[in-house]
């Protein structure tokens, strides 16, 4: 395999863990309208994103795609995805303050009156892109894009005063890690479309890291190349796939799974009219995988199936 110096580092504690310093990327999270991961995950995931998280390139972001701002409603102030959460913690979770995004942004055919009234209500922007060419996910990363570039500005509550604003955004060339939440589960033409998003956001559109964590998987587009994971155990696994989406055949070489690929182990090559690593198993935290095609990597969110 390609040595650890040329291979792309994907590091699950980057989207978990507060900044350790300037180095450390900044997270940008879109929820989609789609079932959110565990709340012991989403806690972490969402708490990486506060104030004390900013670096001097900016602050993290917390989007809504349109109905996705249903999904936090329902969860932090209604309670109706709560019920059956043996990781909630009232004393940390309970303050619905701490769970608004920084926009909410779509056409709005998902949004509920409700919901929009609670946000508002709260200082949070709700803003209507009525473009019938681009979905919810593509207008919140466009407009990321923008605020990566300095030609939008960052979004700040309305509630907050002048001292108190968000540092502005000069356009930088490094990005901002996106996390999408949500868009793996229910109908199966959602979650190619996810899949296909992924694989234009880093093909087309030139972004270097994309994380996509739902309710029971995650998943994430390996370019061709060399990738370097660094997998939470705690959080993701054991159960992980190697998914030749997009493309005839891959020649993919693995190193850290208990069913290796490669050409003297396994699924050598792999497509989805021979065979595809699925169902397949972390035997450590730390896996090496080489493809001469993009392909898709999955994990399981621990706690997440039913």
């Amino acid at each position: 395999m390609t040595a650890d110096k040329d291979a792309q580092l994907w590091d699950t504690r980057s989207l978990v863990q507060a900044k350790a310093g300037d180095a450390a990327p900044r997270n940008a999270m879109v929820v989609l309208n789609s079932p959110l991961p565990p709340q012991s995950l989403f806690r972490k995931l969402w708490q990486n994103g506060t104030a004390s998280s900013w670096s001097r390139e900016g602050p993290d972001l917390r989007f809504c795609a349109d109905g996705g701002a249903n999904r936090l409603y329902d969860r932090f102030v209604k309670g109706k995805d709560r019920a059956d959460e043996a990781n909630w913690d009232a004393a940390v979770d309970g303050d619905e303050d701490q769970w608004l995004p920084d926009l909410i942004l779509g056409d709005l055919d998902s949004l509920r009156e409700d919901t929009r009234k609670y946000y508002e209500g709260k200082g949070v922007v709700v803003e209507r892109d009525p473009d019938e060419f681009s979905t919810d996910l593509g207008k919140n990363v466009s407009r990321l894009a923008a605020i990566e570039a300095g030609t939008a500005s960052l979004p700040r509550h309305a509630s907050e005063s002048p001292a108190d604003s968000r540092p502005s955004q000069r356009g930088s060339s490094e990005q901002y890690q996106l996390v999408i939440i949500g868009g793996l589960s229910g109908r199966l033409d959602q979650t190619i479309h996810t899949l296909h998003a992924l694989t234009l956001l880093a093909e087309k559109e030139g972004r270097d890291r994309i994380w996509t964590i739902g309710k029971e998987s995650a998943a994430l587009l390996l370019t061709k190349g060399s990738h370097r994971l660094r997998i939470d155990v705690s959080l993701f696994g054991k159960t992980c796939g190697v998914l030749p989406v997009g493309c005839s055949e891959a020649y993919v070489t693995t190193s850290g799974l208990e069913w290796d690929l490669g050409p003297t182990a396994y699924m050598y090559p792999t497509s989805l009219s021979t065979a595809v690593s699925t169902s397949n198993h972390l035997v450590q935290e730390d896996v090496r995988i080489e493809t001469d095609k993009p392909v898709v990597w999955t994990m399981e969110v621990r706690g997440g199936s039913e």
